[in-house]
């Protein structure tokens, strides 16, 4: 009869070793990644196609190669700490649904009017003056604004549309990592995020030999077009295939402030807050910098800027492989060998990793290639470690602003080391962006080391 019972027992569903609660079907899982997937494209895109653009369409002085790429980076990073941390407050209230949905329209609109900025300033007739000197004066240059006049006012308009892009993108990968949170037990969720990050790697794969490509072939105008294309598609993917999975509401309040105190207790938290802050800018710090390093010395190697792009992203595709192939062994080991040690180990790996870049002779050296398997690995593991232990340290009704803090925590970085890594490529060569990312990576590892055993002590006690 036991025999029976148990034979007759419904199977759970699993989709990746995960598995699916009963109010929600496989395809949500898929689509859940998938979408993370076409979100993780835009990531990285505004690298590939922003040296080229700057250069061919808003011709810039090449001399400014690395303020003016880092800056734009940092658009969508300030866009980030203006609003990521209320749109994960926001998400706990409306669902993460109708955000990312809204995120891949802002996504659409912006990547159109960025390919033709230049049409816009020409149809507002942008005053070239005020143009440049807005232009020279955030690029942390105002007394060469003379120098900027010439294509000040396209770049002012780019400069704009780069922050709506980074609203799109706030809108919508916080809310992919806060469904995977509320998708899976917490048995599961290391996989889960390490399946997210999966996601984003494989996109990387994807978006620099696709986009790379286009841009060669067609030129930098079709990438950007492809671009909004693309955000069309996510769009219409979330609103049709996604379902929010929420958490019971309680009458406690959720938001920022109630989410600062929690932060303040945990050491859990702390850690995840600090890797964010720290590892969160490697991605960013590489795409940027290793593209803009390749277009700027293109001519000492007899190639085109497009040239240069798509051959300085060659290492950048192995990292995505890299990456795509550590996720799933990261995920095992944030759940069978443990949150902190798996974290150690990928801090080592990425510090080791830009280190070995800043070094390196050229963009295009062979070297380039064992850094970014040990960055890759190191980025796989920060990303899926802090967003696993983060998840597991925060009570269940404020994981979205948890999580909206742990994201405010990458542009803060991120800022600092695209600003801090501009100036040291222009002024002091290329290697120093990367090597200054190494050490704060190698001090990171030291400190979480050091508090390691208040973590499990914290985690042991839940």
């Amino acid at each position: 009869m036991t025999e029976n019972n148990e034979t007759m027992k419904p199977k759970i569903p699993k989709f990746g070793g995960m598995e699916v609660p009963p109010e929600l079907t496989k395809m949500n899982f898929f689509f859940l990644f998938f979408c993370t997937f076409i979100m993780g494209m835009f990531m990285s895109l505004p690298a590939i196609i922003q040296p080229a653009f700057l250069s061919d369409v808003i011709k810039i002085d090449p001399a400014f190669t690395g303020s003016i790429n880092g800056l734009l980076q940092n658009m969508s990073q300030i866009a980030t700490l203006m609003f990521v941390a209320a749109i994960g407050a926001l998400s706990d209230k409306t669902g993460r649904r109708i955000l990312a949905f809204i995120g891949f329209l802002l996504l659409v609109v912006s990547y159109y009017c960025f390919g033709i900025s230049n049409g816009i300033a020409e149809a507002l007739n942008v005053p070239s003056g005020l143009a440049a000197t807005i232009c020279s004066t955030v690029s942390f240059m105002p007394d060469r604004a003379a120098e900027f006049a010439p294509f000040a006012p396209g770049l002012l308009i780019t400069y704009i549309m780069r922050f709506i892009v980074g609203i799109g993108l706030i809108l919508g990968y916080p809310q992919f990592i806060t469904m995977v949170a509320d998708y899976t037990h917490e048995k599961d969720r290391g996989k889960g995020m390490a399946a997210n990050g999966m996601a984003m790697g494989f996109a990387s794969i994807l978006v620099f030999g696709i986009f790379g490509a286009i841009v060669k072939k067609m030129g930098v105008s079709a990438g950007v077009n492809a671009g909004a294309i693309l955000a069309a598609t996510g769009a219409v993917f979330t609103w049709f295939f996604l379902k929010d999975r929420m958490p019971k509401k309680t009458k406690e309040k959720t938001g920022l402030k109630e989410a600062i105190p929690v932060v303040k207790k945990s050491i859990s938290l702390k850690a995840s807050y600090m890797c964010s802050l720290i590892t969160r800018a490697d991605i960013i710090v590489l795409a940027t910098f290793l593209v803009s390093w390749g277009v700027k010395v293109a001519g000492d190697f007899d190639l085109t800027s497009t040239e240069a792009t798509m051959k300085s992203m060659f290492p950048m595709i192995a990292m995505g492989v890299f990456s795509l192939f550590a996720f799933p062994i990261i995920g095992i080991l944030l759940d069978k060998w443990g949150r902190v040690p798996t974290l150690l180990l990928s801090l080592i790996c990425a510090a080791a990793g830009m280190l070995l870049i800043s070094v390196s002779p050229s963009p295009f050296s062979p070297v380039l290639y064992l850094a970014v398997l040990l960055a890759g690995i190191g980025m796989a593991g920060s990303i899926a470690g802090a967003n696993t232990l983060a998840t597991d340290a925060s009570p269940k009704n404020m994981i979205g602003s948890i999580l909206g803090g742990l994201n405010t925590m990458q542009p803060i970085g991120a800022l600092f080391f695209i600003a801090a890594g501009g100036f040291l490529f222009d002024k002091m060569g290329p290697g120093w962006a990367f090597g200054l990312k190494g050490v704060a990576n190698l001090i990171l590892f030291i400190w979480v080391f050091t508090v390691k055993g208040a973590i499990n002590a914290e985690r042991e006690g839940k």
